[in-house]
């Protein structure tokens, strides 16, 4: 009985081209399109049922090194739907990083674990955060935001003092999906970075920690021009406009240009003295 299961399964498996359907699903032609959905739902429905589970996901994560943007994207969205049964499959791959120096099955695997965003991906997606090419590094981080996980923390603050700009700003935004009021200190701190990628992130993170924020914001108000043009941006889109008016009596013409921009109120410009800040533009 048993051997017979197995012959009925051998040839359900058999009447799958899996080359076939992969091809359907992620032609670009625009003309096959009922065709790509189709093959697309099929693949989904494969990847859910118990019998065809291994084969179809094994054969879907073996195809994570295509140089084709549509493939890779097709792969993305079929796996984000799999969602969590997907994971183990990507992950006893993950150490693959592709046929050459792009390590293009590396980064889609990074990028369809995040896009999976649970939990489970936190600790396999951690060891790739000291990868020599920063690219890697930089898709380790963004997975890990997308978690929403504060379990990622000790692993994000990692990335914020990166030598790479790109790496910080996928750091900072990482930390800006889970920010609470321990990470004030690190946001601020963001918001003087060379990189302007990094300041909107930061201020991404302090929008999210809110009104626990606007005291510690205010305290650096000050220090340097492009810092206070990113405390000002903050505090408006914390929703502390009152607070940042007070500002417009400011000593420093800097961080009254600042808070004149960012509310863009040609009220508060009335009372001004200095030539420049008189005929400023919104």
């Amino acid at each position: 009985m048993v051997s017979l299961f197995l012959i009925v399964m051998a040839i359900f498996h058999q009447e799958i081209d899996f080359e076939d359907l992969y091809n359907k699903a992620t032609t670009s032609l625009v003309q096959f399109k009922a065709v790509k959905d189709s093959a697309f739902e099929r693949f989904i429905e494969l990847s859910k049922d118990s019998s065809f589970r291994d084969t179809t996901l094994t054969f879907l994560v073996s195809k994570f090194d295509t140089k084709s943007a549509m493939e890779r994207h097709t792969l993305k969205n079929i796996l984000k739907k799999v969602g969590k049964p997907a994971i183990p499959y990507i992950t006893a791959r993950l150490d693959y990083r592709g046929s050459d120096g792009e390590c293009r099955s590396l980064k889609e695997s990074l990028w369809i674990l995040g896009e999976i965003g649970t939990e489970e991906i936190i600790e396999p997606v951690s060891k790739f955060i000291y990868d020599t090419l920063w690219q890697i590094r930089s898709g380790a981080f963004t997975a890990l935001g997308k978690t929403k996980s504060r379990r990622g923390v000790k692993y994000i603050l990692i990335g914020l003092n990166d030598t790479i700009s790109a790496v910080r700003k996928s750091a900072y935004y990482a930390l800006s999906q889970i920010a609470t009021e321990e990470d004030v200190d690190y946001l601020i701190k963001g918001l003087s970075d060379p990189f302007y990628g990094v300041r909107y992130n930061a201020v991404e993170g302090l929008k999210r920690i809110g009104r626990p924020a606007v005291k510690p914001l205010i305290g650096a108000m000050g220090r340097d021009w492009k810092t206070d043009y990113f405390i000002a941006l903050a505090l408006q889109k914390i929703g502390a406009e009152k607070v940042l008016r007070r500002f417009s009596n400011h000593s420093s013409a800097g961080v009254r240009y600042f808070v004149y921009k960012v509310l863009a109120d040609k009220r508060l410009i009335k009372k001004e003295s200095h030539p420049l800040l008189k005929n400023i533009s919104f």
